[in-house]
């Protein structure tokens, strides 16, 4: 299974707040540069709560394996 999670930061005070976007599985050959104008895009269009700037991007892979099913 993979996930992209988009990272976007606001300073808050003394500490800084982060909110996520996930996005279940995301399209092979991601293109960095393309990524980064998406996620301006998305801030542009207020999908992202006010404040929050584009910071990061995830690409994360889960395998599981099933090692043992004794109640089916």
């Amino acid at each position: 299974m993979k996930r992209l999670t988009l990272f976007f930061r606001k300073p808050d005070g003394n500490r800084t707040r982060t909110y996520r976007l996930n996005i279940p599985e995301p399209v092979d050959n991601i293109n960095p540069t393309e990524l980064t104008q998406d996620m301006i895009e998305l801030e542009n269009l207020g999908v992202i709560p006010d404040g929050f700037e584009p910071d990061e991007a995830r690409l994360t892979e889960t395998n599981v394996q099933i090692l043992v099913n004794l109640i089916e």
